[in-house]
């Protein structure tokens, strides 16, 4: 469900080994055979991107070995051969949204988004854009996310008014990891 639904936003919360990470990138991969495809994927901190089994060396895990994948361990972007980017950024500061203000993406993953200030989340839906003609035209824009809904403005933007504002939340269950 997460990864085939078409709405804005949608969030996979809940169970920690329910595969949540995974599939935020799994979901921050399905274009990347789009030429000019952008997707970034957010953590709080560089350190919380980087540990060992977290998004970003996950990501270079997945990656490995794929010559025609470029890695930039400078900017923390892929480049795929169709020129489609997935880039990793961190948003711990009150100012490090402005680092993202010139962007666009059709994609924005938050891994453990109840540890990202809300008004980072918020400012972030201006950098979802398309253009309105070509192949990227045909790419949905979405915000994904994934973490434990904790009672803070992600329960309440995913639970309690999720459903009447078209959002989807997809619980995670450690069941649904059978590799743990």
């Amino acid at each position: 469900v997460f990864l085939r639904t078409y709405a804005l936003e949608a969030l996979f919360g809940g169970a920690a080994g329910g595969g949540k990470s995974s599939a935020l990138l799994m979901s921050a991969l399905q274009y990347v055979d789009v030429p000019d495809y952008s997707a970034i994927l957010f953590r709080r901190t560089y350190a919380d991107l980087a540990l060992p089994g977290a998004l970003m060396d996950r990501f270079q895990k997945w990656i490995g070995g794929q010559e025609d994948i470029h890695w930039n361990g400078a900017t923390y972007v892929a480049t795929f051969p169709s020129g489609a980017r997935i880039s990793f950024g961190y948003l711990n500061n009150s100012q490090d949204y402005l680092r993202y203000k010139g962007a666009e993406f059709q994609f924005i993953g938050m891994d453990e988004v109840t540890e990202i200030r809300e008004a980072d989340y918020r400012y972030l839906f201006s950098r979802l854009r398309r253009p309105a003609s070509g192949p990227l035209s045909k790419v949905p824009l979405r915000m994904r996310c994934a973490s434990n809904p904790a009672p803070n403005w992600v329960r309440q933007r995913f639970i309690v008014e999720g459903k009447t504002s078209g959002r989807i939340f997809v619980p995670s269950f450690l069941t649904d990891n059978p590799g743990i």
